[in-house]
């Protein structure tokens, strides 16, 4: 029987990861820093292992005789040095893989990881790809992955105290977005019977393009919010935001940093999209059955 270890189990693609490998069969190792977070899914099924993603020990531990590794770089917004952190993880599970003897892997990146500066926590999505092309023997896919549709989701609080919405990205750029269940998906197709060889990139985005304000109207409808707008923020507005929302002062530079390459249209596809890789979900989609439900709980 196939075993694939996921890092991040309880997070948003990890966990739905995790439920999709168990519907088909797959065993599957939850691997989280807490107990509690990880007993949904080992009412599931899952195996449960508490392990810190950046203890090189625990994780070829908690790796060894698994056939493949979902790999992600967990965040952490208070963290005084998010890069060094970045790296320790990238570091740690490239080193535990190897340790473990693991010969297939996909890693969580992101669009715009094929830029070496200038995008922010991007920067060390980019330093995980390159750190496990690295490891000798390992077959890797790189899954890049638009902007998640569930960011939208940390705007409710502002709509429902402000009655709009905001940020610094212009309200006329087109973004290339994603569902975080299709990324899941993605990955799923690729852990179910891991038979990939060597190295690659493979971008995932949604069926199109959506502006912030087109995203945020969309919103609005679904949410009961008809007249909801979305207004740009100045970059000192924005940081005052992170910093209210409990990021560091290096992390709100370095996701200020994002935002800006973002809205210069710098984190974008690079090939065109294809029925191979072009996610299902709409954004219309999500809104409707993720969004409002979570708008009005």
């Amino acid at each position: 029987m196939t075993t694939i270890a996921v890092v991040g189990a309880t997070g948003k693609v990890g966990h739905e990861l995790a439920r999709l490998l168990l519907a088909r069969g797959v065993t599957v190792r939850a691997l989280g820093r807490s107990p509690a977070r990880l007993a949904a899914l080992a009412a599931e099924g899952a195996e449960p292992h508490t392990a810190d993603v950046r203890d090189v020990k625990a994780l070829a531990e908690a790796l060894r005789g698994a056939d493949a590794l979902l790999a992600m770089i967990p965040q952490d917004f208070a963290h005084g040095d998010p890069r060094e952190d970045q790296r320790q993880v990238a570091e740690a599970m490239a080193a535990g893989l190897q340790v473990a003897r693991i010969r297939h892997a996909v890693t969580i990146s992101s669009l715009g990881a094929d830029l070496a500066a200038g995008t922010g926590p991007i920067v060390g999505l980019r330093g995980m790809e390159e750190r496990f092309n690295q490891v000798p023997g390992l077959n890797v896919v790189h899954l890049r992955p638009g902007y998640f549709y569930e960011n939208s989701l940390a705007s409710i609080p502002l709509i429902k105290s402000a009655g709009v919405d905001g940020g610094l990205i212009r309200p006329d750029v087109p973004i290339t977005m994603v569902a975080s269940r299709d990324v899941a998906a993605a990955a799923a197709e690729l852990l179910a019977a891991p038979a990939f060889t060597g190295r690659r990139v493979l971008e995932l985005p949604g069926p199109r393009d959506y502006t912030m304000a087109e995203a945020t109207r969309i919103l609005g409808e679904a949410a009961g919010r008809p007249d909801l707008t979305y207004v740009r923020f100045s970059e000192e507005d924005t940081r005052q935001g992170l910093l209210r929302a409990g990021f560091s002062t290096t992390s709100a530079e370095i996701y200020l940093e994002m935002f800006k390459a973002l809205d210069q249209g710098l984190i974008r596809l690079r090939e065109p999209r294809s029925p191979a890789t072009v996610a299902r979900t709409t954004f219309e989609e999500f809104a409707r059955t993720v969004f409002a439900p979570a708008f009005q709980h």
